[in-house]
């Protein structure tokens, strides 16, 4: 089957974004996440970024950004939508931020507000939020279609909920047009504490929704850009054992640790590093080549 077109690259987020439970080079899709048995090992969760709060006047926004890869049955808006309100709904927002909203004390949060009884007695945890305003643009099977052909398989699929915040959906996905974002879903919760901000409100959503979206396009383009690393070091290694010819192996030789390239974040510098592995790649070729033809002479 053909390789599923990339994602676009963008330069690196801003630093006040956040990364939140961060899944290896290789995770599985949002849909594969959603999905696994309980009785399989864990799978780690898809990447996921989200904002710093931002507190106005009673209120409080935080986005959140996740990868969302579709499954082959999402071939049209009407099942994107779907698909992707079933991941909103499985976020534990409390769960990630709540903490710090309480410790906060402002916005929604302010002198006590926006508690909720906590499971033990005694405790308090942060409420729901009031609105999970959300967009997704995502790279899906055209309908019919199996990927086999290539790029012309796939088609950009885009779909927006407001959840109460009427035209907010739309400002979303105005957000994720304007970064080029694919693969992503982003949501964007508000809790409501009574004042009424009127269309100011829009700036805060698409400022928080700006911050996680970049942030986890980063993330997608470094996960990117590793992997290709990870692939190219490979290839290179088979390239020079073909050329230095069979050699038997001595005793109590390990063989050597590949590279890791989980610490470097940043994308210029990965992309950097990718170059000047395609450019040993194609020394090595020439190499392979002549050592091939010496190896045909001698036979």
């Amino acid at each position: 089957m053909s390789k599923r077109p990339s994602s676009p690259t963008v330069e690196s987020a801003p630093k006040r974004a956040r990364q939140l439970d961060a899944a290896p080079a290789l995770a599985p899709s949002l849909d594969s996440w959603l999905k696994s048995s309980p009785s399989a090992p864990p799978a780690p969760p898809p990447l996921l970024a989200s904002s710093p709060p931002l507190h106005a006047s009673s209120s409080t926004f935080i986005a959140f950004a996740l990868s969302f890869v579709p499954p082959p049955t999402v071939c049209s808006q009407e099942t994107l939508k779907k698909e992707a309100a079933r991941a909103v709904r499985a976020l534990d927002v409390v769960r990630l931020v709540g903490a710090e909203l309480l410790a906060s004390d402002d916005g929604a949060f302010a002198n006590g507000e926006s508690r909720a009884p906590g499971r033990r007695a005694g405790k308090e945890r942060a409420r729901e939020p009031d609105h999970r305003t959300w967009a997704v643009r995502t790279l899906a099977l055209a309908e019919g279609k199996d990927g086999t052909s290539g790029e012309e398989d796939y088609q950009l699929l885009e779909a927006s909920e407001d959840d109460g915040e009427r035209f907010g959906g739309e400002r979303v996905l105005r957000t994720l047009r304007e970064l080029g974002g694919v693969d992503v879903l982003c949501i964007v919760c508000r809790w409501f504490g009574g004042d009424m901000l009127g269309p100011v409100r829009f700036t805060y959503m698409a400022t928080v929704a700006h911050t996680s979206s970049k942030e986890l396009v980063a993330m997608l383009t470094r996960r990117e850009l590793r992997a290709v690393l990870v692939g190219l070091d490979s290839e290179i290694s088979d390239m020079r054992k073909t050329i230095a010819g069979p050699k038997p192996p001595e005793e109590g030789e390990k063989a050597p640790v590949p590279p890791s390239y989980d610490d470097i974040d940043d994308v210029e510098r990965l992309q950097r590093l990718v170059k000047a592995r395609e450019l040993t790649q194609k020394s090595l070729e020439k190499r392979v080549g002549c050592a091939a033809l010496e190896q045909s002479g001698a036979e």
